[in-house]
């Protein structure tokens, strides 16, 4: 990434109209995560370009408030990995500096005030990172790493830390669909991320370990879809085989140059909450930073914040 002074920012925020069943904590909803953006965009000395990808998407107040924030599009992508895969397109085809700074942002992630206006500082200010992100404490063992990601001991940021402007960002092990790259980085990658994006499963997790060089999946992994006789119903061949042979052509593509493996920055501590309940096992070990944020204050005041402002956070249907 080039170190001359900060670029603009422009936050793709993908936002689908329905609700999954995952469990959310008591203050969470979508116009909330909303707000906390908003909020955090103010922080910044020039104004992001904010841009809506909505799918599925219908009348009311989120809508109406995305409309006085910034530019709405309207996709039909029918899922995560394909309203992803049109943005990504999208972007790439556009008329855009080489060094636009994008941030591909989900619906249902809560952000501290100064999230963006970090992320813009690690932007300007980390020439050896291709890719940043403000969730996730993995670390990833540089030294120890070959084709396989070997993670640090303790999450978080170690020894090969940056410090900017107070924050640590260190090599991070993994990356959620919540990220941010450069213009130029996402039109060199196009066709990796959007083909790792079929790949099933953590396929955001997989797109970043062939973007970095790394081996996605195991021989064992590879083996359950490519041999699916021994462990899965007939009816169940044809997809088995086909994700398959996916992650095969994916993990193929990891065999990248050495000057072309990218790399992956993190914040710690993390400067965004998904917003959804514990689930054991289901994301890694928080660092010691990101453990102490208390996420139920940052929510509370973010709603104080837009109630100042006349915005109900309330979700949609629910006084």
């Amino acid at each position: 990434m080039p170190t001359a002074g900060p670029s603009p920012i422009r936050v793709l925020y993908r936002h689908y109209g329905g609700e999954n069943t995952k469990p959310r904590p008591d203050y969470y909803s979508k116009t909330l995560a909303l707000a906390s953006l908003l909020r955090a965009a103010e922080e910044l000395d020039h104004a992001p370009e904010l841009v809506f990808v909505n799918d599925q998407v219908r009348p009311g107040r989120l809508l109406t408030l995305m409309e006085s924030s910034g530019e709405v599009v309207d996709i039909r992508g029918g899922s995560d990995r394909r309203s992803l895969r049109t943005t990504f397109s999208r972007e790439a085809a556009r008329a855009t500096p080489l060094d636009t700074f994008l941030w591909f942002a989900e619906d249902d992630y809560l952000y501290r005030p100064d999230a963006l206006r970090r992320l813009a500082e690690g932007a300007a200010g980390l020439p050896q990172a291709d890719y940043l992100t403000v969730y996730g404490s993995g670390a990833l063992d540089v030294a120890a790493s070959r084709r396989r990601v070997v993670e640090q001991d303790q999450p978080g940021a170690g020894a090969a830390a940056v410090s900017l402007h107070g924050l640590d960002w260190y090599p991070a092990a993994y990356a959620t669909s919540t990220f941010g790259l450069r213009v130029g980085t996402l039109r060199e990658d196009l066709r990796l991320l959007r083909f790792c994006a079929l790949s099933g499963g953590a396929w955001d997790q997989t797109s970043w370990m062939v973007a970095g060089g790394y081996l996605p999946f195991t021989a064992a992994e590879l083996g359950v879809d490519l041999f699916p006789f021994r462990s899965t119903p007939p009816s169940g061949w044809p997809r088995a085989l086909a994700r398959g042979s996916i992650r095969l052509a994916a993990s193929a593509r990891s065999l990248r140059r050495p000057s072309r493996r990218r790399t992956l920055f993190a914040s710690d501590p993390e400067l965004v909450h998904h917003m959804e309940a514990p689930i054991p096992g289901a994301r890694h070990e928080l660092s010691t930073r990101t453990a102490a944020v208390d996420w139920s204050t940052v929510a509370a005041e973010t709603a104080a914040w837009a109630q100042d402002r006349g915005i109900d956070v309330a979700p949609e249907g629910r006084a």
